[in-house]
């Protein structure tokens, strides 16, 4: 019964990986929601399938990946999957907003004090 217990984790922790696919939510937006198992390699994994498949959409339309928000989390005991979410933009290259970006995160909690 343990060693049944043993290759069910294992095997849970190995083997997945997956895609929502792109999803067109505004004119030239996308979002894409991916994720990994640590077996498969976890939030990088999870961020490398969400950056092909935007690349592969943009290039499919003659044009270059412009990324509006990125969040990733990663696993916990009660999520075993690490997981990304994209938020881009397909633009010419020489499009006005198409500039250098600087990407910053954003929390995932925000902790309020309350006393007064």
């Amino acid at each position: 019964m343990r060693s049944a217990f043993t290759i069910a984790v294992a095997l849970t922790l190995t083997a997945c990986a997956s895609s929502s696919g792109v999803v067109k939510i505004g004119p030239d937006t996308f979002t894409i929601s991916t994720s990994a198992s640590p077996g498969k390699g976890g939030v990088p994994a999870a961020k490398r399938i969400a950056y092909q498949e935007a690349g592969e959409e943009c290039s499919r339309r003659g044009l270059e990946v412009f990324t509006l928000s990125e969040k990733a989390a990663s696993p916990t005991w009660t999520e075993g999957m690490a997981s990304m979410e994209l938020n881009f933009r397909c633009l010419r290259s020489d499009d006005p907003e198409f500039q250098r970006q600087r990407l910053q995160s954003s929390p995932d909690r925000i902790n309020e004090n309350r006393q007064r």
